[in-house]
């Protein structure tokens, strides 16, 4: 879909469909109330006689209406006019998407910026983000595909000339985020046996193709061998299919070696649990064990797209936890590249023994902040649900910037504690550490675990075991939390 600004009067611009915002309530904007002049009170009748109230997310639409250049006219209910907040914005964006299929206009004209005449560029962003992500559809193996929606051109009428230019800043950083997260999606949706770590590999070189900026690396199993990184390399063992690192770097700053940010994703492919198996029930969604990775490679893409001037690393962990006569065992102690040894405990703990040895590799790079990104346990569900992705990490200052980004993009976050009195619960009797502490607390010290290898730099971790992917008959990825990256790394550019 295409997005425009333009300023103008939106009643003589030619278009297949005009999109009106209505309030509930007797007070309506400026522009319905030019509209009710010059369609003998229309929008009035609709509410007096009970056919349209105006509350949030309530749709109908008006053919043949007269003096006006549009088509049709949707109207979209708003809601209350002193309750309204932009976080009610995607409640009516997903209004309007719900009708795109069937409305047949290419061309639609949407008058909504009069909700928030002083946040143009936090509407405008706001309401891409959520057509597109509604509008997102993953058929590619269903012999019957998706109704098609046949919306090509979509254009934002700014009352305010002066507002112009903030709605261009929020329509270029919308399609960017916007893209990110549904490529994001698209990758997670991907079944294990199309995506491994040569896919992800795969889909790196492509990236690189289409952004020049970008500049790619790639550690097979013999270059893992020889880096040393033992934990990572043991998680795959089981597996046929080879585990790979991809790295993609960006230098948008004009210091070419200014400190970079450091993305680090876990890409576990396909995650049965290895000998310590999973449950049978839900195994299928363990291809989503991987939208760390995806998230990386959906960051970089809109980190590329919107030339931001800073530096980006992102690397995605890429391998597959299988019980293959390979594979690793409960009782293992293995040396991690930092040199600090772990007793394996539970196979199934296998992502940090991956994203462990990734964070000591990064130390190479003298980042500023390494963020790493994983659906790393369980319990974080248990603790936040599906709506917040756990934060945690060794500095205050980044988390808080995370935390903060997160509230700004819409893509909710929650600080979670980590200190000491954790880390006794990851105490080993024949290894330095172990790779897993029971139920209590499962997230913090999945948290503690990846601190002993941050330890030489700012350090975040987001477990988006919760906020990845939805299950049921909706099932697939969310493209969570590409908006919160972008958002911080918007910010950090800007500082």
């Amino acid at each position: 879909m295409n997005f425009q600004i333009k300023h103008g009067d939106i009643f003589k611009q030619k278009t297949d469909c005009l999109v009106l915002s209505i309030w509930q309530g007797k007070t309506q904007s400026e522009r319905v109330r030019d509209f009710d002049s010059i369609t003998n009170n229309l929008v009035t009748q609709l509410i007096k006689a009970g056919d349209f109230s105006g509350k949030i997310g309530e749709t109908t639409v008006l053919y043949n209406v007269p003096n006006i250049s549009a088509k049709k006219v949707l109207l979209v209910g708003v809601g209350d006019k002193k309750s309204f907040t932009m976080d009610k914005v995607s409640q009516i964006t997903k209004s309007i998407a719900d009708r795109l299929a069937n409305l047949n206009s290419k061309h639609m004209l949407v008058s909504l910026t009069d909700l928030t005449s002083a946040t143009s560029y936090e509407f405008v962003r706001r309401f891409i983000e959520t057509i597109e992500f509604h509008c997102y559809r993953f058929d590619e193996y269903q012999s019957t595909k998706s109704p098609i929606i046949k919306t090509e051109n979509m254009v934002f009428s700014v009352t305010d000339k002066a507002l112009v230019e903030s709605a261009e800043q929020g329509l270029l950083h919308g399609i960017a985020v916007a893209n990110g997260v549904s490529a994001t999606r698209t990758l997670a949706n991907q079944p294990s046996n199309v995506c491994n770590a040569q896919y992800l590999a795969d889909k790196a070189k492509y990236l690189n193709q289409q952004y020049t900026d970008l500049k790619t690396a790639f550690y097979d199993e013999k270059a893992l061998a020889k880096l040393g990184m033992n934990a990572y390399l043991a998680v795959g063992k089981g597996s046929e299919n080879e585990s790979i690192m991809s790295v993609i770097e960006y230098r948008g700053h004009k210091d070419k070696n200014a400190a970079p940010i450091v993305l680090v994703g876990k890409g576990l492919t396909f995650d049965s649990g290895g000998i310590s198996i999973k449950p049978a029930a839900g195994m299928d969604e363990m291809k989503y064990d991987m939208c760390g990775a995806a998230t990386v490679y959906g960051v970089m893409q809109a980190v590329a797209a919107l030339n931001l001037p800073i530096n980006v690393i992102g690397i995605m962990a890429g391998c597959e936890n299988m019980p293959g006569t390979g594979a690793y065992r409960p009782g293992d102690i293995l040396t991690t590249l930092s040199g600090q040894t772990v007793e394996v405990i539970n196979t199934d703990a296998e992502g940090r023994l991956v994203l462990c040895d990734v964070l000591t590799f990064v130390e190479r790079f003298k980042p500023q902040a390494v963020i790493d990104i994983a659906t790393l346990t369980g319990a974080c569900i248990v603790a936040l649900g599906h709506h917040y992705t756990g934060v945690m990490g060794n500095n205050d200052k980044l988390v808080g910037q995370l935390v903060a980004a997160s509230t700004k993009a819409y893509d909710k976050s929650w600080q979670l504690p980590l200190d000491d009195a954790f880390q006794q619960q990851i105490k080993s009797s024949c290894a330095d550490i172990m790779n897993a502490a029971g139920r209590d607390g499962g997230t913090i010290t999945a948290g503690c675990f990846l601190s002993r290898f941050a330890q030489n730099y700012h350090w975040a971790h987001l477990d988006i075991a919760g906020t990845a992917w939805v299950s049921g008959a909706n099932k697939g990825a969310t493209g969570r939390p590409v908006s919160l990256l972008v958002q911080y790394l918007i910010e950090q550019s800007d500082s």
